[in-house]
């Protein structure tokens, strides 16, 4: 039996998904019926679905499933009730109890205690690659890479072309509690970025009006970080498995960060107001810490009202006009910034955790889980934000661990020890990184969502993210790939229909319409696996059963 069905869980009788049992425990639902292996990042035999394609009429089609069910008879909201802050915490205080587990799960938090790496980088031509700024206090603005570095060779990125709409923004905002706690830090963070200016949407009523998208990169996103086309995330070793590329490399700050302009370029040309930035502790941004993903919610509502009210706000034109506060929002609005635009909230995989509590605490409740004392206030209630936009996301929380982690996921706290992870650097740090099911409790409170995966993601299971959009009851859609977590590996014609998608869906929205057309209809799991697209990430092979 695996080692979180002890000590790391206190509840009795939890069980294993046992081989081929069914999928996600809702009548109905087909059970898996074959295994398949995929390559990168598991490189290991996966559970599956045998449905057509262009490979064989009985093609193996992989995804992750949940490694834990509801003891039979259980009764209450499991995936919420027992993966709860306050669950986390006792089961935390249970293991520091045990020294094995103690030992196991603090190496876990100790590895990834702020600051990270990035924070002690002092290689000039590392910084340079990754974007990334020196000094503190007030910089020049004009310091900041803008989006016409990149139209240059051997880069010929899209995002250049928007050089002549983009703003570069600072905010201003109050160090983390891990900071003011354990650092005895009191100078303010700025959060750095470009505001790329549209030219509106169709409002559904024959009219025009200015929307933005608020979007929250990864774990390694860097809105300035150099991409060289030459690079890759991995590599196939020649026993067929896949081992990742270390980064900065002579040429790259990181890899896929090309793509990620390209999705803002792709909003933009449909009419969307863009901003991209980096988050705390990060590239362009300033910071010690980089990992509290609950303060880092805190931050995306703080910046929406930024852009209304100019608090904290620093703008700089394409002209190299700067301007201070009420009139840098207005600077970048292009008019008064009183009244503001309507708002959706884009993460991709860390940035998920972000733009998930952002939409918690502003439409559940507004709770400080990262301080040593907890208190919750009623939801913030911003109005102009009006859903999220979520791919490869980690916001169904952790009672939806994927079965059989890898030996990576374990070491960074991703794994079974997720739930003590969790609670364990809540207590000990002060930080919040991997939510808990927090998110997941308020999801049906969210206006709209829209998610994104590929069906081998280790972030959560597929139960995990089907149950996020089973409970929104506004506009939704759930598109899935044939592909693991990061989507700078999946297929470029998969990449293309997310794109799309995300864009119907976010014009969806601000024509105030009830649902997304064009979506492709599922109303089970294997129906769900059926709408992927025939097209498989490279480093998996399709598995077809004679």
């Amino acid at each position: 039996m695996p080692r979180h069905f002890h000590l790391a869980w206190s509840i009795a009788a939890l069980v294993a998904l046992p081989a081929y049992a069914s999928a996600d425990q809702k009548p109905g639902t087909p059970p898996p019926d074959c295994e398949a292996r995929v390559g990168y990042d598991r490189d290991r035999m996966m559970l599956g679905y045998l449905l057509p394609t262009s490979a064989g009429e009985k093609t193996c089609i992989p995804f992750s499933t949940v490694g834990v069910y509801p003891p039979p008879g259980y009764k209450g909201d499991f995936y919420v009730d027992e993966f709860s802050d306050a669950k986390l915490r006792e089961r935390w205080a249970e293991c520091k109890r045990d020294k094995v587990c103690y030992e196991r799960v603090s190496k876990q938090i100790n590895a990834r205690r702020p600051p990270n790496k990035e924070h002690h980088t002092k290689d000039p031509k590392h910084r340079h690659l990754l974007g990334k700024l020196t000094g503190t206090g007030e910089i020049d603005l004009k310091t900041i890479r803008r989006p016409a570095f990149f139209g240059s060779p051997p880069y010929h990125e899209p995002i250049a072309k928007l050089d002549s709409r983009t703003y570069t923004v600072e905010f201003t905002a109050p160090p983390d509690p891990h900071e003011q706690i354990h650092k005895n830090m009191t100078d303010p963070v700025k959060l750095r970025g470009w505001y790329i200016r549209g030219d509106g949407v169709d409002d559904g009523k024959g009219g025009k009006r200015r929307a933005l998208i608020v979007m929250t990169p990864g774990g390694g996103g860097r809105i300035a970080a150099i991409t060289h086309p030459e690079d890759r995330l991995y590599r196939i070793e020649p026993d067929g498995k896949t081992t990742i590329n270390s980064f900065p490399s002579e040429k790259s700050g990181g890899t896929g960060q090309q793509m990620w302009r390209e999705i803002a370029s792709d909003f933009n040309a449909a009419g969307f107001d863009v901003l991209l930035h980096d988050r705390r502790g990060v590239g362009l941004s300033s910071g010690f810490s980089d990992t509290n993903t609950l303060q880092q919610g805190r931050d995306l509502l703080a910046i929406v009202a930024s852009l209304r009210t100019g608090e904290g706000l620093r703008a700089m034109a394409p002209s190299g006009e700067t301007r201070k506060g009420r009139a840098a929002a207005d600077l970048v609005h292009g008019a008064s910034s009183e009244a503001g635009v309507p708002v959706l909230l884009f993460g991709n995989s860390r940035g998920t955790m972000a733009s998930g509590w952002a939409m918690t605490m502003n439409f559940d409740k507004d709770c400080t889980y990262d301080m040593p004392t907890i208190s919750c206030k009623p939801p913030v209630g911003d109005k102009s934000i009006k859903g999220a936009i979520l791919m490869a996301e980690f916001t169904s929380g952790p009672g939806y661990v994927m079965d059989r982690p890898s030996a990576e996921d374990e070491a960074r706290g991703l794994g079974e020890d997720r739930t003590l992870f969790i609670g364990g650097t809540a207590v000990e740090q002060n930080v919040v990184f991997f939510p808990s099911s927090a998110i997941l409790a308020g999801i049906h409170k969210w206006p709209a969502a829209f998610f994104a995966r590929g069906l081998w993601d280790y972030a959560a299971s597929l139960q995990g993210t089907m149950e996020s959009y089973r409970r929104v009851q506004g506009p939704k859609e759930l598109v899935v790939v044939r592909a693991p977590h990061p989507y700078e590996v999946w297929p470029e014609p998969e990449q293309k229909r997310v794109r799309e998608r995300m864009i119907a869906f976010a014009h969806t929205v601000m024509q105030g319409k009830s649902s997304v057309s064009g979506a492709r209809p599922w109303s089970n799991m294997k129906e769900l696996v059926a709408t992927s697209s025939d097209i498989w990430e490279p480093s998996t092979q399709p598995t077809v059963v004679k």
